[in-house]
């Protein structure tokens, strides 16, 4: 592949709409780098994950000699300069997990890249919400541009979720249905699907900060399925969802306009996937699928050629992966078997979306007090301490437990969850993926104690899920992580 020949003109010219353009020289150059010189990257190097990987590389460069070398040798052959930038890139894509993201952020800032880059953010109930992942929207959008708020599940597949900037509103019988449970189903990214056999169903969905340019809904196909009229901006448009086959049937209206609306036109089964809305500019849009009680095994229980297929459609630039908080408040958790899960569940998205790259988020600190306390004095917990145990007393775990120990009668972080971090870590440095330690932001255990001790409250009650003002401290920490890593690609790259 050869690098393309690009002039920058530097002159008086209208401003371009889009995401902001502050410093746009340094990110136009890392970008012309990055995208115009670098035709694929390996998915097996490995490296560390942290920002110290551009600290190594950055000490291995001796520029003490620099002057002496220009003054005493000609300039290097185009051969030899181009085997030094090979050799840089190399260095960036091995010092970087999340070089991919990186370079798709660089042409964004650069105006080189006119596609949105989409984030794509699956994990358990801290997410569903959508205050974590609503907060981090918001700080990529203000950096990056908006792109409109992309892909959501399907209006009211469980009481606890949330899509910020837009409301539900349902007409009729559906019935909802997730991949929470143990049996395996029709499900795709979402994990969630919404169904009906009712003539004149309907579900809409209303902007609440103004007009998109797009929307889009994805049907099921199924043997006896039924018609549906799908209506945004004004547009009107019927689809057929009989198939023998089952798969994804994706309606897309180019409008603009503020409701979308789906109804059904017979008795037929009509099952609905997700839905999606959104601007056609460049920009960023952070798409949140989060189910309450979810663990990394949940995906398993998705459909793997619509899952395959709603990757290749959203082509996301970087997956977040959010589980772990389940399955560290399960005892009986099998650490080498889940570690072996979660690198099948990588490898997996990996295949199916080579061009992204994976973060992987280490649990939040959590807490529990047992129950055998609370039936002892109902207002126990409202009082009692936090303690980190000991290891004497997490060898004897269960037996404490069992028992119905005293020791155990206070907050405390379940054994099991600290595994489940140092497992997702193994897990991120094995495969290449960065991981982000969440419980760090809350000065590791007891933290969460702490937190909801906190005026305001930054945690719950329940000593496990975040209140809005800790949801958004945590995004900005992860933001703030993520965006010097960023920045320190770039400033390498330019060089």
């Amino acid at each position: 592949m050869r690098c393309q020949r690009v002039t920058l003109r530097t002159g008086a010219s209208k401003p371009r709409s889009g995401p902001p353009q502050r410093a746009w020289l340094l990110p136009a150059l890392a970008s012309l780098l990055l995208a115009g010189c670098l035709e694929g990257e390996s998915d097996n190097r490995q490296a560390d994950a942290g920002p110290d990987n551009f600290l190594s590389i950055k000490e291995q460069i001796d520029r003490s000699m620099k002057g002496n070398r220009l003054l005493a040798s000609k300039p290097p052959a185009r051969r030899s300069l181009a085997e030094a930038r090979a050799a840089a890139l190399d260095a960036i894509q091995a010092g970087a997990p999340l070089a991919r993201f990186y370079r798709a952020l660089a042409g964004l800032q650069s105006g080189l890249r006119q596609e949105p880059v989409t984030i794509l953010h699956l994990g358990d109930s801290h997410i569903a919400a959508d205050n974590f992942s609503g907060d981090l929207r918001a700080l990529f959008q203000a950096r990056f541009g908006d792109a409109g708020r992309g892909m959501m599940m399907p209006g009211f597949p469980f009481p606890y979720y949330k899509a910020r900037g837009v409301s539900f509103a349902r007409k009729g019988t559906w019935k909802a249905a997730n991949s929470l449970k143990t049996d395996l189903g029709a499900y795709g990214l979402s994990g969630v699907r919404l169904s009906t056999k009712e003539k004149g169903a309907r579900l809409t969905l209303t902007s609440r900060k103004g007009a998109f340019e797009w929307a889009e809904v994805a049907l099921l196909t199924q043997p006896k399925g039924g018609e549906v009229e799908v209506s945004f901006g004004g547009a009107r448009r019927s689809i057929a969802t009989a198939s023998s086959e089952r798969s994804i049937k994706r309606v897309r209206v180019e409008r603009k306009g503020r409701e979308l609306q789906v109804t059904t036109k017979d008795k037929g089964a009509v099952s609905i996937l997700s839905w999606s809305v959104g601007q056609n500019r460049p920009g960023l849009r952070y798409i949140n699928f989060g189910i309450p009680g979810a663990t990394a095994d949940t995906p398993r229980r998705w459909d793997k050629s619509l899952v395959a297929d709603g990757l290749a459609h959203l082509k996301p630039s970087l997956i977040i992966l959010g589980y772990g908080t389940n399955e560290g408040f399960n005892d009986k958790l099998d650490a080498q078997a889940y570690e072996t899960r979660v690198t099948a569940l990588v490898s997996r998205l990996k295949k199916h979306a080579p061009q992204a790259s994976i973060l992987i988020l280490g649990p939040p600190d959590g807490a529990r007090f047992p129950r055998f306390a609370r039936a002892a004095d109902k207002n126990a917990a409202s009082s009692a301490p936090c303690r980190v145990l000991g290891k004497r007393e997490l060898q004897r775990y269960a037996k404490l437990k069992s028992t119905r120990s005293i020791q155990l009668a206070l907050w405390h972080a379940p054994p099991k969850l600290a595994v489940v971090r140092d497992r997702l870590s193994r897990v991120a440095q094995t495969h290449g993926a960065h991981f982000w330690d969440w419980s760090k932001v809350m000065n590791g255990p007891c933290g969460i104690h702490a937190w909801g001790k906190a005026e305001p409250p930054l945690a719950a009650s329940d000593h496990v899920h975040l209140r809005s003002a800790g949801a958004k401290r945590s995004a900005m920490a992860l933001f703030d992580e993520v965006s010097a890593g960023y920045d320190a690609h770039v400033r390498l790259a330019s060089r």
